[in-house]
């Protein structure tokens, strides 16, 4: 991007520089040439000069007017034959090579210039010739490839589960109907979806349990253990269950298999935690009945013993078959109950996690949220089954109370194995006593809690998982430490994560598994950026006196791929007359807007469409005015980087005559559909974008960063609304 003083010099400055210094030049030759001859003079030989000056001195400075006028108009025909056509051609040459193959120099100059511009087009004829060639073997292996991806569509569009396919940094690369309308809100209206290429999934799921998943597969990972998958549970849209699954996508690195990404199941189990609940019900209504029945038949033999007449022997031997008959059922009711009390607590997320995983990721939350040192002593080879998000979340709990509370600095962690199925895990402090009362009340404060209001605290989810807490105290007020027992499982043999088939890559942005996070937009290439092209139809050119919105369209580019299926076409009530004027230029009937939304209900689906993403617009100075003038009504802040077409043409085409959406339409062959409407012209916008990306990497500009400063320094830069 450095460039020297020279090159940022326009034509016409350039010109009007050289002019001058040969005038300079000139003068102060020939007069120069006079005052130094006549100082080299004698007195009287000067006398003699002085005398003559006036019929003397009008012929060099008339000489030098018309030596001027004769360079001056040389310059100019240069300028005007050489070397205007020569910047000119140097732009038409590389909008050939980099955007728009069908376009020819056409050069009004020199003769040398005109042939000049017949060989290069020529050449152009022959690379375009080769490229058709090369164009017409790459569409027949495309053709042959979409069949396969059409298959893969289509599997998945019959799939009853929904599919996410995401990189680490949980950017979506692939997903199938089902997932979107899976993950869609039912009272959105928002266009586009919820989730979309190149968006982060963070926005559709709760991004703690998928962080902490993906800690736990990473570990399990590098201890190479056979399927690192794990099962969550996530609500969503007001009573909506669904089950997520999550496994891991690998590449191999020059350190060995690497974890790239994941892919995430999803499970609408909504019917099946109802009928679960109905089940209990009608149980327990049943259990009930029996047990009121057993009830009401004791009472009634001994109303019948209690008759006269009744022989004693015979009301005993019929008791004693009552009572055998009501001790089975009751025994049978009792462990009924038991085994659907069991079922119900052990309904929720449980995986096998690696119990030298569980404390490190406990560990890992102690010092980052409150600098705590820990210690941990643990059998790598034992394997626990439980809900390690709830568990993590329950011990941080606690360690953030003895660490506000009584300054608890560092924290032993320790689980040993017990017989049979469980394990106990303590938590030990040395430096502070604590008061038993203070783990009494982390068990029952509230940790999670559903849209119900049910809370569930320590001891709840620790009960859940058929596990006890008990306290080590240390007289009969405190405690140094607790001890918790938790259920194990079997561990795993280490096998390969990798499945012997190969995948069948299809066109869903793979190469984005390994783009970098949205932390350094700015050192991103643009051609990996995910961008949102966008375009506003208003009722005037004010923003600041009034004039509103009436439409708004936008379409998204994900890695260089203009994505049609994801775009927002949108009409909006303006609330105000519209002006014939205004009509007669977009063609929008004032008829049609009375039973649109607001703005204010437009532009937050607009802001959620445009999340992680750089805006880009043709003049955007006008349009992101109209955006910052509703931030405060609408409670948010568009403060996405903005790419501007028109400074962007201007930058690679500072020769070309005119930059107007339809004057570089026409340069890069670009057909507009419905212009002065917002989706054709923002799909327009995204089409000049992805053409302009090959012309500036041509002029050395790469990434956001470089992109933004030359923006700055074009002379369009200083429009303002």
């Amino acid at each position: 991007m450095r460039k020297h003083f020279g090159e940022n010099l326009s034509p016409a400055v350039k010109y009007w520089i050289f002019l001058i210094g040969i005038v300079t030049v000139i003068f102060t030759v020939i007069f120069g040439s006079i005052v130094a001859a006549y100082l080299n003079l004698t007195p009287q030989e000067q006398v003699v000069a002085e005398s003559l000056f006036e019929k003397l001195l009008p012929f060099p400075f008339v000489g030098s007017i018309v030596l001027v006028a004769f360079i001056c108009s040389m310059v100019s025909l240069l300028f005007r034959y050489y070397v205007i056509p020569v910047l000119r051609m140097a732009e038409q040459t590389r909008l050939i090579t980099a955007a728009n193959p069908d376009f020819r120099i056409s050069v009004e100059g020199a003769r040398e210039m005109i042939m000049l511009a017949k060989i290069i087009n020529e050449s152009a004829d022959a690379f375009q010739k080769l490229q058709s060639e090369v164009d017409s073997k790459i569409s027949h292996s495309n053709r042959a490839l979409k069949r396969e991806r059409n298959r893969l569509a289509a599997l998945m569009s019959e799939l009853p589960y929904g599919v996410v396919v995401c990189n680490r940094d949980g950017k979506i690369l692939l997903y199938n109907r089902r997932a979107q309308e899976m993950l869609q809100a039912v009272e959105s209206n928002q266009q586009g979806g919820a989730i979309g290429l190149g968006r982060s999934i963070f926005s559709s799921l709760e991004r703690d349990p998928l962080v902490h998943a993906l800690e736990v597969m990473n570990h399990a990972f590098a201890l190479d253990q056979v399927k690192p998958a794990l099962g969550l549970m996530t609500k969503l849209c007001g009573n909506r269950f669904i089950r997520v699954n999550m496994a891991p996508v690998t590449d191999d690195g020059e350190s060995g298999r690497q974890l790239s990404g994941f892919v995430l199941s999803l499970e609408d189990i909504t019917g099946e935690i109802d009928a679960d609940s109905e089940r209990d019900q009608l149980l327990q209504g049943m259990v009930d009945a029996v047990q009121n029945s057993l009830g009401k038949l004791h009472k009634g033999i001994n109303s019948i013993c209690a008759m006269p007449g009744t022989g004693e022997d015979t009301c005993n031997r019929h008791r004693e078959a009552i009572n055998q008959v009501t001790n089975d059922l009751e025994e049978h009711l009792a462990l009924a109950r038991k085994l659907y009390g069991e079922h119900r607590l052990a309904y929720g997320n449980r995986e096998n996690v690696i119990a030298d995983t569980l404390l490190k990721l406990i560990a890992k939350n102690l010092y980052e949220r409150f600098a705590i040192q820990t210690e941990t002593q643990v059998n790598q080879s034992l394997w626990m089954k439980l809900d390690s998000y709830a568990m993590v979340q329950a011990f941080t709990t606690l360690a953030g109370l003895l660490n506000a509370a009584y300054a608890v600095s560092t924290i032993k962690l320790q689980i040993d194995e017990e017989q049979g199925s469980l394990a106990n895990l303590t938590l030990q402090w040395q430096d502070q006593t604590v008061p038993i009362q203070a783990i009494h009340d982390w068990q029952t404060a509230p940790l999670f809690m559903d849209s119900d209001g049910a809370a569930d605290s320590p001891q709840t989810i620790i009960s859940a998982h058929q596990g006890e807490i008990s306290i080590i105290q240390s007289g009969k007020i405190f405690c140094t430490g607790i001890k918790v027992t938790l259920p194990t499982t079997m561990a795993e043999e280490p096998a390969n994560l990798q499945s012997s088939v190969s995948p069948r890559p299809v066109s869903y942005e793979f190469d984005l598994f390994h783009q970098p996070g949205q932390e350094a937009l700015g050192k991103i290439s643009l051609r990996k950026l995910a961008f949102v092209a966008f375009d506003t139809e208003t009722t005037g050119l004010n923003p600041s006196t009034g004039d509103e919105i009436i439409q708004i369209g936008a379409v998204r580019i994900v890695n260089g791929r203009l994505l049609h299926d994801e775009c927002i076409d949108q009409l909006v009530n303006p609330q105000r007359p519209v002006p014939k004027s205004s009509v007669e230029i977009h063609g929008i009937d004032p008829d049609l807007l009375t039973a649109q939304p607001i703005i204010t209900e437009v532009l937050p689906d607009f802001h959620t469409f445009a999340i992680d993403s750089v805006l880009v617009a043709h003049n955007a100075a006008f349009d992101m005015r109209f955006l910052q003038l509703k931030e405060e009504a609408i409670g948010l802040h568009f403060d996405n980087p903005v790419l501007d077409t028109l400074l962007l043409s201007s930058i690679v085409h500072p020769n070309q005559e005119g930059h107007s959406l339809d004057a570089i339409a026409e340069r890069f062959n670009l057909t507009i559909v419905g212009r002065h409407t917002a989706l054709g012209d923002a799909l327009v916008t995204a089409e000049i974008l992805l053409k302009l990306i090959p012309l500036l990497k041509a002029q050395g500009i790469h990434t956001l960063e470089d992109a933004l400063v030359a923006s700055s320094q074009s002379p369009f830069a200083k429009i303002k609304y």
